[in-house]
């Protein structure tokens, strides 16, 4: 008698004399080696599926997702605590914000060597001076506080133009905000209000440091000429109804 395996649909030759006729008669399939059954009077043939150890019992109704932090263990503060992390951030925003009076001007210098010179012109034109030795540091600083001047040195934390972070997180600014900042930028190799070398890269003056000895000058003559400039901008913004006039 040939018999194909409901299973693998092997067919299979079996004896005659083999297989009772009052009753069922199971046998293994020798090729996926599960249960065959012939019910007695020849009716439809089933197979028992193969037996694997560890599988459920049961399917669950719906599948849940995988979550491998169910098992991490998450300490409670203490109540009316604030969390460590948060409490750290906190203490850090804290550190990084400089808390002035309203209407102060404030500066930013990221130029450790030349401060000496720098210093002295800000304060006679009233600006508040930061000044960082670190890019890292500078950074805190831009996160949480405007700055109406940036003084960097292209060299500034062994960096170059290629690679200065302070210049790398001016220049998308918008132009909303970037137009209240006016940075300027000191190299070795500048030629001083280079107008090419500084829409370049995206400031509003390079300095040349073999010019330091002119700085108060050239730094007042930019700014002035900015000003200038922003004026005219902003009178067309407010004409064409971009902007309300202060």
């Amino acid at each position: 008698m040939k018999i194909n395996c409901p299973n693998c649909n092997k067919t299979l030759n079996v004896p005659d004399e083999k297989i009772p006729q009052d009753k069922d008669f199971k046998f293994k399939c020798p090729n996926c080696k599960s249960n065959v059954t012939v019910p007695a009077g020849g009716g439809a043939l089933s197979a028992d599926l193969p037996q694997f150890e560890g599988v459920p019992t049961s399917t669950p109704t719906s599948p849940s997702l995988l979550d491998e932090t169910r098992q991490i263990q998450v300490p409670k503060a203490a109540p009316g605590a604030l969390a460590p992390s948060l409490e750290s951030m906190m203490d850090a925003i804290e550190d990084e914000m400089d808390i002035l009076e309203e209407g102060s001007l404030r500066a930013l210098v990221a130029d450790p060597d030349n401060l000496e010179l720098i210093s002295p012109v800000l304060r006679k034109m009233n600006y508040l001076i930061t000044s960082v030795k670190s890019s890292d540091e500078a950074l805190a600083k831009l996160q949480f506080n405007f700055y109406d001047i940036i003084l960097l040195n292209e060299r500034f934390d062994g960096s170059d133009l290629k690679n200065n972070a302070i210049l790398q997180y001016v220049q998308p600014l918008s132009m909303d905000t970037r137009r209240r900042m006016f940075v300027a930028m000191i190299g070795k190799n500048f030629k001083s209000m280079d107008n090419m070398t500084a829409l370049t890269n995206s400031v509003n003056l390079v300095l040349g440091e073999a010019d330091f000895s002119n700085f108060e000058l050239i730094f007042k003559k930019a700014m002035k000429e900015n000003e200038s400039f922003y004026r005219v901008f902003r009178k067309m913004l407010v004409s064409t109804g971009r902007e309300v006039e202060n």
